[in-house]
């Protein structure tokens, strides 16, 4: 392969790595220089006089020996095959890709089903409400179509990839209620849904029951979301952060949907769902310091506009205070204000009148 007759010892250089999967298309000249292997295209063939040795391919073609036994001539360089190979790792990058996507957005339909089916068995269940999980259900079952069908429409590797992504957030969000189930992918509004969204958020009743309860409903007369959308919201989360890497888009999502309407009943609603943990440190274990930063201070800010609107007093509050300062850290922010964050949460609840239980800090 080395026409030179070089000894070739050494690692590859980081160019050569980047080139590796063109070797054999186009033409390239290998050296050994300071214990190195350098693989490079040759680009002036007519003037390369050194000696130097081509792929099979080159040699195929015609090159005339040159000096040394070296190949000058100018090629015909089969861009054809190029694009076939970029386009076959590409292929094998984004498939499994898509199958994940894919598999994320029926999980979280299953998962949504089986609650959906488990209310519709409520004796008390009020006819408006059972039209309503009838709908919510039907429209799940089109979503589950829309992504096992990906597989059979024949498209490419990028925009099956990039059709199932936008079909398993669009699932995401209108499990947690932030979609009325107008897709992009041309599926219909779910009209009965919608509207029985829009008749629970516009009651503007107050409610001291928990909040996990299925009768319970908004304690704020803005808010939109519903007890129900409060444990979508923290089975979303979860299953943005409780598997290899984190689903940041789920997770960007999640944080942005509290407000200081729900913020108490949304803590809760995860403590309540998923027993030992607080979202807190979740939170907090798994945000980088971007997202620390960003959304800690979102949730601050959520609770201290909760606690001005209950009337509670954080200028002498030492977690308040402990969070506040832990968020204008330059450096770094100790994931151990976890537990600031989850006795003030504590302090609020017990303002309006819930319980609201958590475990010191222990995530790694």
């Amino acid at each position: 392969m080395f026409g030179l007759g070089m000894s070739c010892n050494g690692q590859l250089t980081n160019a050569s790595l980047a080139y590796l999967p063109y070797m054999q298309y186009n033409p390239f000249g290998i050296t050994n220089f300071g214990g190195d292997i350098q693989i490079f295209p040759v680009d002036n063939y007519q003037q390369s006089q050194i000696g130097m040795a081509f792929n099979q391919v080159a040699q195929a073609s015609g090159w005339p020996a040159g000096i040394f036994g070296g190949y000058q001539m100018t090629p015909q360089i089969n861009t054809q095959a190029i694009v076939a190979n970029v386009q076959s790792m590409v292929a094998a990058s984004l498939n499994p890709m898509t199958v994940n996507e894919v598999n994320q957005g029926l999980q979280a339909i299953a998962s949504e089903r089986t609650k959906l089916q488990a209310q519709l068995q409520a004796q008390d269940l009020k006819p408006e409400d059972k039209t309503a999980i009838e709908a919510k259900l039907k429209k799940l079952e089109e979503y589950e179509k829309q992504l096992k069908d990906i597989g059979k429409a024949g498209l490419d590797p990028q925009s099956a990839y990039l059709k199932a992504n936008a079909l398993k957030v669009e699932v995401i969000n209108y499990i947690a209620g932030r979609s009325d189930g107008s897709s992009s992918q041309g599926s219909t509004t779910d009209s009965s849904t919608s509207s029985s969204s829009t008749s629970s958020s516009s009651t503007g009743s107050t409610s001291t029951t928990d909040p996990s309860s299925s009768s319970s409903t908004s304690t704020s007369t803005t808010s939109t979301s519903t007890p129900q959308n409060h444990a979508a919201w923290a089975d979303a989360f979860h299953d943005a952060t409780f598997k290899w890497g984190t689903d940041d888009e789920v997770f960007n999502a999640c944080c942005e949907d509290i407000t200081k309407d729900n913020v108490i009943e949304k803590m809760i609603q995860y403590s309540q769902s998923y027993s030992g943990e607080s979202f807190m440190e979740v939170f907090m274990a798994d945000a980088d310091k971007d997202q620390k930063l960003k959304y800690g201070r979102h949730i601050q800010r959520a609770l201290r506009d909760k606690a001005q609107e209950l009337g509670y007093d954080l200028s002498n509050d030492p977690d308040y205070i402990a969070i506040t300062k832990e968020l204008n850290s330059m450096f770094y922010i100790d994931n151990g204000v976890a537990d600031n964050f989850n006795a003030l949460i504590k302090k609020l609840a017990a303002k309006m009148g819930y319980q609201y239980d958590y475990k010191e800090y222990s995530m790694f």
